[in-house]
């Protein structure tokens, strides 16, 4: 919200409004986002860019090698998935991406990947 910038130092005084072509709304890009990963994203050819908010190819450094999920950090530009180096673990990703997608295409309910209400409630263990 932007009346809470008094809350965040060195906070700009005003933000100019923000204008979409985008007529999507946000479950519905939170589907297509579910989607392109499960289903179209290369992992093996490409890297996630935060820092050009795009896709760029995956280079071939050492660090970037044997990793399956690539993320470059938008300050040092290293590998912020380096973590993700074992294939089961990434399959397990992919399957969690599948998964969701499906739920959310097929229900369109949040609970179905994300329990919120057990989780607002402290039902959650």
């Amino acid at each position: 919200r932007s009346s809470d910038l008094h809350l965040v130092p060195q906070a700009p005084n005003h933000i100019p409004p923000f204008f979409s072509k985008n007529g999507s709304s946000l479950g519905e890009l939170f589907v297509g986002f579910l989607k392109y990963f499960a289903t179209e994203f290369d992992w093996n050819k490409h890297m996630i860019s935060v820092r050009e908010a795009k896709l760029l190819p995956r280079p071939d450094r050492v660090e970037w090698r044997n990793k399956f999920i690539c993320v470059e950090e938008p300050f040092d530009g290293t590998n912020t998935a380096r973590a993700v180096h074992e294939k089961h673990k990434f399959e397990m990703i992919q399957e969690a991406f599948l998964k969701a997608w499906h739920r959310m295409r097929d229900k369109k309910d949040l609970n179905g990947i994300l329990p919120l209400r057990a989780t607002i409630n402290g039902q959650i263990r």
